[in-house]
């Protein structure tokens, strides 16, 4: 058996937590744990799944010491990993950053476009200070941050933190759109590895190869597509605004062939058409409320009281939650397993700014990722990558700098907006909405 771990969780709130709970549970012979700490600053939104996960490692895996805390010090010291996954502002914001674009004829979208904007200046100044938590009481854990928007929170915290090699920001749709790719290939996930390069949420699927017999499945599955309607691999759960993003899957490979996008790249091709599509008053951060976080919150409710789980059903098949525990089982057991990862390009991509974080194909081991040479990129795809890549920095250097000025650019390099006229009219009423959060000069 391998040896065990100890990990903690933050922002154990989030009604993802349980059934990432079910992931560890899936994986505990090849991830054993000792310990797992469960941390956030809201006690009351923890507690109110604290019963039910209790009940459920304590029924299948009663050798794991359960700690709930939101003592940082307790939740970091003497940690393997950090698994992180916290919504600074949680969905009241979300909501904010999903209704004030639309308002005025902008993407309502919560990590691309100016609601991914909003989102990532709370994230910067959340993380940086988690970082500081966790190095204060601990050097050598290892921070997998999959909070979002992955993109500028990457970017944010290679600035601030250039040196600390243990930080790895990670994304799951690469991942979980392998999943579908498998699905219609008729093969087993793990059967196959992307190529891929881009930014987060903004790249590329070049090749999917078997791992086996090393043949590409590229192909096959762009054959599928010119046929059929592109769907995740779980359509029956997934709401109607996400089988839409799917299918323009379809549609984006109307104009581009070459290589297949990843889904999020609607919101910078399409973005007239999704506004027109979308509803002002109810958008996914209320798809999210009346339908995931309703089911989380009853099912865990009706555990308070209970000294076992009865039967009470444990939540899993969470995309979200197994590649967190992969990622952390490749890197803790030096696995050097296959996934696309975030890194800083130094090169990988000779033709593109070498101090972006780009999104590209790699192996995790003990000593974080490994990505070979991806080499050049043509120049339809650098053009996009390089207009998107100054909208992260420039998204950072006006938090870091307080910039009004540098705000305003980042959101005019936004494919999803390119008006500086409508950039500035959502930049003042994201700045009145946030003012908690970020202040600009």
């Amino acid at each position: 058996m391998r040896e065990t771990k100890i990990i903690t969780i933050v922002g154990a709130g989030s009604s993802r937590t349980p059934a990432l709970v079910g992931s560890i549970v899936d994986y505990k012979e090849r991830f054993p744990l000792e310990k797992i700490i469960f941390f956030d600053i809201d006690p009351i939104r923890m507690g109110k799944m604290q019963r039910y996960m209790e009940l459920v490692l304590k029924q299948e895996m009663p050798e794991c010491q359960v700690i709930f805390t939101t003592d940082k010090e307790l939740a970091y010291t003497g940690v393997d990993a950090v698994l992180v996954q916290m919504r600074a502002g949680n969905t009241a914001m979300r909501s904010l950053d999903e209704k004030i674009p639309l308002k005025h004829g902008l993407v309502g979208q919560e990590t691309c476009g100016p609601g991914g904007f909003a989102y990532g200046m709370r994230s910067i100044g959340a993380m940086i200070e988690m970082v500081n938590d966790i190095r204060a009481v601990n050097k050598d854990a290892w921070i997998l941050n999959y909070t979002n928007p992955a993109a500028i929170v990457a970017v944010a915290l290679d600035k601030v933190f250039p040196d600390d090699k243990r930080i790895l920001n990670l994304c799951d749709q690469p991942y979980s759109m392998m999943r579908t790719y498998a699905k219609i290939l008729g093969k087993e996930e793990h059967t196959l590895k992307a190529e891929y390069f881009g930014l987060n949420h903004f790249g590329w699927f070049t090749d999917i190869v078997g791992k086996e017999d090393n043949k590409s499945y590229f192909n096959e599955v762009m054959d599928y597509l010119g046929t059929n309607e592109f769907k995740p691999y779980n359509a029956e759960q997934r709401s109607q605004s996400w089988l839409e993003t799917y299918k323009r899957v379809n549609k984006y490979l109307s104009f581009f062939t070459e290589y297949l996008p990843n889904t999020y790249l609607q919101y910078y091709f399409f973005p007239e058409e999704i506004v027109e599509e979308s509803d002002p008053n109810y958008t996914r951060a209320d798809e999210a409320v009346a339908s995931r976080e309703k089911d989380v919150f009853e099912l865990c409710a009706k555990a308070e009281g209970r000294d076992t789980l009865g039967d009470l059903e444990i939540l899993k098949g969470s995309v979200f939650g197994n590649l967190m525990i992969e990622v952390a089982e490749s890197i803790l057991y030096d696995l050097n397993e296959d996934f696309v990862v975030i890194v800083k390009n130094n090169g990988i991509i000779p033709n593109f700014s070498p101090d972006a974080m780009i999104e590209v194909a790699g192996t995790l081991g003990k000593d974080g990722p490994t990505t070979p040479v991806y080499g050049e990129i043509k120049p339809f795809y650098k053009g996009l990558m390089e207009g998107q890549y100054a909208y992260e920095l420039l998204t950072v250097e006006s938090y870091l700098e307080e910039s009004y000025e540098k705000a305003l650019m980042a959101l005019t390099l936004n494919r999803s907006i390119v008006d500086p006229q409508k950039a500035k009219a959502v930049l003042d009423d994201l700045m009145e909405a946030n003012k908690d959060y970020w202040v600009l000069k």
